[in-house]
């Protein structure tokens, strides 16, 4: 008794493949999922079609696809107007701003927005008006404003 792939197999795996594209980053399975679904297709289309050819099918067109669909895909990507939308602290450079505690020592916090920040400058007293210079991870480097 031998194991005999049918086409449907072929589409259970493309669904499988289009499930695991909805529920994870990027843009893998999805063309994995179009090899799976072109093989399904002309195994039905030729039910006695052998295994290693249906593999290599398989392949082919996974790759084909991820090389023909991937700059379709970039260009139908979305772009931000605001280059800084995943870099907060890229947006906050040049904004004025008041220290509510004082810089002693060179290093300080600061209160701004919904999170506190590390700020590091010359000793300053609180309620003084700095300007964010430079962003250093989740450090910020002030001076002050004029």
């Amino acid at each position: 008794m031998s194991f005999h792939i049918v086409f449907w197999y072929w589409w259970a795996l493309a669904a499988v493949m289009l499930v695991f594209e909805m529920m994870l980053p990027g843009v893998v399975f999805l063309f994995v999922s179009a090899g799976a679904a072109v093989t399904g297709m002309l195994l039905a289309l030729e039910p006695e079609m052998s295994l290693e050819l249906q593999l290599v099918i398989f392949a082919v067109v996974s790759v084909a696809s991820a090389v023909g669909l991937r700059p379709l895909l970039r260009g139908l990507q979305k772009r931000s107007d605001d280059p800084t939308l995943n870099a907060r602290g890229d947006s906050l450079i040049g904004k004025i701003v008041v220290l509510d505690q004082p810089i002693l020592g060179g290093r300080g916090r600061l209160k701004l927005g919904d999170g506190s920040w590390t700020v590091t400058g010359p000793d300053m007293v609180a309620g003084a008006k700095v300007r964010v210079a430079a962003v250093d991870g989740t450090e910020l480097r002030v001076e002050p404003a004029p």
